[in-house]
């Protein structure tokens, strides 16, 4: 067990917390039943490869081992299939005709635009929000409607995280 990963743990789901009361204006574990977010990232089937992953005890770089990358490859595969937060988690793989999307429960995206929030929250710049949106929805495949309210959502949240930092500084 890594103090690092831990200490990352914890910073990012009160990040996550914090983005989703800007959004919503509500706790996320009063729509979750009291549930923690990335709670299975302290599962065996995920927190070691991501440790190792992440923070890799024999001090090399994160892309050095394959094995470690295999290792976090699988973790990944298990948190985006048991987090429907993801939105990995909504696409149907069908037999003869590709993929599908599925429509995302909006609660799920709020948890998800949060979850992308919250490194800039902890960056202290909303800006990096929409940056790192831009730069990936082309790799996400999203219901047509699930795509119109996160990109909403993004703008909504960049905007707040900004506005929040900003009477911070000045309050």
């Amino acid at each position: 067990m890594s103090k690092k990963y831990d200490e990352y743990l914890k910073n990012h789901i009160n990040a996550v917390n914090e983005c989703y009361k800007l959004l919503t204006g509500k706790e996320l574990k009063d729509y979750n039943g009291g549930i923690t977010h990335d709670g299975s990232k302290y599962l065996p089937e995920e927190y070691d490869a991501y440790d190792e992953y992440f923070y890799p005890s024999d001090g090399s770089k994160v892309d050095e081992d394959p094995k470690r990358k295999e290792a976090f490859q699988y973790a990944w595969l298990h948190h985006q299939n048991s987090n429907p937060h993801h939105w990995q988690f909504w696409v149907l793989i069908n037999d003869e005709d590709g993929t599908e999307a599925l429509k995302m429960p909006l609660d799920y995206i709020y948890e998800m635009v949060s979850d992308w929030g919250a490194f800039a929250y902890l960056q202290k710049n909303g800006h990096h929000l929409k940056e790192w949106y831009e730069k990936n929805k082309d790799n996400m495949i999203l219901h047509d409607e699930t795509r119109s309210i996160v990109e909403a959502l993004v703008t909504v949240l960049e905007a707040k995280i900004i506005d929040y930092f900003k009477e911070e500084t000045n309050g």
